[in-house]
């Protein structure tokens, strides 16, 4: 997983525990000490690596866990646990398909090149409409609709 991405997840839990200042004061209850502001920032920003013990702490005060979930995804190679919890996924599968349309734009003629970007971006329209299905039923409960 490269430094901007876990920026990226460790940013998310910043936001969700309510900015820097409550995460810095989430993270000093569990480490013992003072915490920088200006480091959380940093780590936000991909400028330093994100320290276990704050992204842990972050995920217990905020009920979240995209660390604990994606390092479960590593170990076992299993899926995400829901549609919603599998943005890293999306985003590979984004990036593969990409790439495989790429490919075929260079190759157009290529029939290995068209089956190729087909395989990719139907691995993506399936995480797509797997996310997007359980949002819409996430609304319908949140209306009061049975979507």
């Amino acid at each position: 997983m490269s430094i901007l991405l876990r920026a990226h997840m460790f940013g998310e839990l910043v936001k969700a525990v309510g900015g820097v200042d409550a995460a810095a004061a989430a993270i000093e209850a569990v480490v013992g000490h003072t915490v920088s502001r200006g480091t959380i920032s940093k780590v936000q920003n991909g400028h330093a690596e994100v320290p276990y013990a704050w992204a842990s702490a972050l995920e217990n005060a905020s009920g979240r866990h995209p660390f604990l979930n994606m390092r479960s995804r590593e170990v076992t190679g299993g899926p995400a646990r829901s549609e919603l919890a599998c943005h890293l996924d999306m985003l590979r599968e984004a990036t593969e398909g990409v790439t495989a349309l790429a490919e075929f734009e260079a190759n157009p003629d290529d029939p290995q090149a068209v089956a190729k970007a087909y395989a990719e971006l139907a691995d993506v329209h399936d995480l797509t409409a797997g996310a997007m299905a359980k949002l819409k039923a996430m609304m319908g409960v949140w209306k009061g609709d049975a979507a």
